[in-house]
C-alpha cells in the first residue's frame, strides 16, 4: 500500500507506519524488521514528493521520518542520502502549523544525529527559511527580501516555539556555521528578543538553549561582525550577566559564560564594551571562585589579556589576589584550568607594557616561565620564549634567577638566542 499510487491506500499505509514507529503513549505493538527500512524510506519520500497527499498524509509522512531518525545513525543516513532535507525544507514553509512544526522536529532529530548530518542541515536555504520563520514567530519583522515566506505564518504556541529553538540549537551546535550576514542578524535579533522575554523563557524552560545558540552564532573569529550584532541588542548583555549571577538559574550558567567568553575573543573594541559592564566583573569573580567554572573563567581572562595594555590593567585591578588565583591554576591537577592559566601568563607578558611587566616581575612571574617553556603547546612555547627573552633584557638583574631556574637552557631548546655578555658582571 505504501508503494501504491492511490492516495487512500497511501494515507492508510502512512497512518499505519506512523503508529508502528511511534513512541510514548502512541507506541504500537507492531515490530518492523530492519530489512524493510529502505523500502519504507522510499515509500515515504516518494509519497511526500508526489504532491497527492492531503495535510494529514504529509504530517504522518514527516512523523515517520521524525521517529525513524531516532532509531539509529544508519537509518538517519538512509534519509539524508535520499535528499530528505531538501524535501523537509519545502515543508517548513507550509501555512499549516502542525505540518511545519512536525517538520522542524524531524530536522532537529536529523541534525542531532552526527556531524555530517548537522552540516547537511546547515544548508543556506534551510537556514534562511528557519531564521525568518523564527523571527516572525517572535513578532520581529523579517528582512524584506524574504518577507513573502511569512505572509501566512502565525504566532507559535510555547511548545511549538520551544521545538523551533531546539531545532536551531541542534543545527548550530558543534563547529562554526557559515551563513550570510542577514541570516545571522535575523537569528541574533530573534533570539535576543526571546531571551529578554523573561516570562516566556521561564515558561518554555529554554534559557540554556537560547544562550548556547547565541554563543555558537558568535563563535567565529573570522567574522567578528556577529559580535557587533550581538552587542547592539539593547539590554541583552546585562540580561546574560544577570542570568549567570542568578543562583536559582544554574542551568544557564555554563551557556551564559561561554557566550560572554566568545565576545571576549573578539577585537579590542568589543572587549572594551564587555568589560564596561559592572556586572561583568562580578561574573568573572564568581566564576573564578567556582570549581565548576574556573577553567572557563581562565579561558575568558586569557583572551582579555591578549588584547591591549588597558585590558591588562583590568585584569590586574587587584593584582595580589589575582596572582594568588593564577598560581592555584598553574599548579592545579585540573588539566584545562592549568593550561588556561598558563595562557594567561603568556598573554599577559606579551601584551603588558613595561610598567605592567615590572609589576608582574615583582609578583614573581619569572618563576613560572620554566613551566610555560616546557608545555606541550607549540604556540604557547613560542610566545613564552619571546617574552622571556624580552623580560631578561628589561630586567638584567634577574640573570642569576634565569640561571638558577634553567630558563636560558629552556630558551636554547626553543631556538631563542639571548646574548649573555650583557649579564656577566
Amino acid at each position: 500500500m505504501l508503494e501504491s499510487s492511490c492516495r487512500i491506500q497511501l494515507s492508510t499505509a502512512l497512518h499505519f507506519f506512523r503508529k508502528a514507529f511511534a513512541t510514548g503513549q502512541e507506541t504500537s505493538n507492531v515490530a518492523i524488521k530492519e530489512q524493510f527500512y529502505g523500502r519504507i524510506k522510499n515509500g515515504v519520500l516518494n509519497a511526500l514528493r508526489s504532491q497527492i497527499l492531503d495535510i494529514d498524509g504529509e504530517i504522518n509522512s514527516v512523523w515517520i521520518i521524525t521517529n525513524m531518525c531516532c532509531i539509529s545513525q544508519e537509518v538517519t543516513h538512509l534519509f539524508v542520502q535520499a535528499n530528505c532535507i531538501d524535501t523537509l525544507t519545502q515543508l517548513i514553509r507550509s501555512p499549516n502549523q502542525r505540518l511545519s512544526n512536525q517538520t522542524i522536529w524531524a530536522i532537529a532529530n536529523i541534525a542531532a544525529d552526527c556531524p555530517s548530518c548537522k552540516m547537511m542541515c546547515r544548508k543556506p536555504k534551510l537556514l534562511r527559511v528557519i531564521s525568518y520563520f523564527h523571527s516572525y514567530s517572535n513578532s520581529v519583522s523579517p528582512l524584506q527580501i524574504l518577507s513573502k515566506l511569512l505572509q501566512n505564518a502565525q504566532l507559535l504556541e510555547d511548545t511549538e516555539r520551544r521545538h523551533l529553538i531546539w531545532c536551531i540549537n541542534n543545527i548550530l551546535s558543534g563547529g562554526r556555521a557559515t551563513m550570510f550576514s542577514p541570516v545571522a542578524r535575523s537569528f541574533i535579533r530573534a533570539f535576543s528578543t526571546t531571551l529578554l522575554d523573561i516570562s516566556a523563557v521561564n515558561r518554555m524552560k529554554c534559557g540554556p538553549m537560547i544562550l548556547w545558540t547565541l554563543a555558537n552564532l558568535v563563535d567565529n573569529t573570522e567574522d567578528t561582525t556577529r559580535i557587533d550584532m550581538l552587542l547592539s541588542q539593547t539590554l541583552l548583555i546585562e540580561r546574560v550577566l544577570l542570568m549567570f549571577l542568578d543562583e536559582t538559574n544554574k542551568m544557564c550558567h555554563s551557556a551564559a559564560l561561554r557566550l560572554l567568553g566568545n565576545i571576549a575573543v573578539g577585537n579590542d573594541t568589543q572587549t572594551d564594551q564587555l568589560i564596561e559592564y559592572p556586572n561583568f566583573r562580578k561574573v568573572l569573580n564568581s566564576a573564578m571562585n567556582s570549581q565548576e567554572h574556573r577553567s572557563e573563567a581562565a579561558w575568558i581572562i586569557s583572551n582579555i589579556a591578549a588584547g591591549d595594555p588597558r585590558h591588562v590593567d583590568y585584569i590586574l585591578d587587584d593584582s595580589d589576589k589575582f596572582y594568588s588565583w593564577l598560581l592555584s591554576g598553574i599548579h592545579s591537577n585540573e588539566r584545562r584550568f592549568r593550561k588556561e592559566t598558563l595562557w594567561i601568563v603568556g598573554n599577559l607578558l606579551a601584551t603588558a607594557d613595561q610598567h605592567q611587566r615590572n609589576l608582574l616581575v615583582s609578583l614573581g612571574i619569572t618563576q613560572q616561565l620554566p613551566i610555560l617553556l616546557q608545555m606541550d603547546d607549540v604556540r604557547l612555547i613560542e610566545k613564552a620564549a619571546t617574552t622571556a627573552a624580552e623580560l631578561l633584557r628589561e630586567n638584567p638583574w634577574q640573570y642569576k634567577l634565569y640561571l638558577k631556574l634553567d630558563i636560558l637552557g629552556c630558551l636554547e631548546k626553543t631556538g631563542e638566542r639571548v646574548s649573555t655578555c650583557t649579564f656577566l658582571f
